[in-house]
């Protein structure tokens, strides 16, 4: 599952957000946007992740995402 992590300029996770959630598609499509000092990093999400709840989540997506 591919998800979208949310960064600031320290590199500390912010927010995360799932995607594939299917909809019309005549509503477009919408997204995480990075506010100033921060990145969108988009990251295929480990399966034993997945159920993880968020502050879980938090601490062992740090070795997922890209050196800073």
């Amino acid at each position: 599952m591919k998800i979208s992590v949310i960064t600031d300029k320290k590199g500390k996770i912010i927010g995360t957000a799932h995607h594939g959630v299917k909809g019309k598609p005549e509503t477009g499509k919408g997204g995480p946007v990075a506010g100033p000092g921060q990145k969108v990093h988009v990251i295929e999400l480990p399966s034993e992740l997945e159920k993880a709840n968020a502050g879980e989540l938090h601490k062992k997506l740090k070795a997922h995402l890209p050196a800073k």
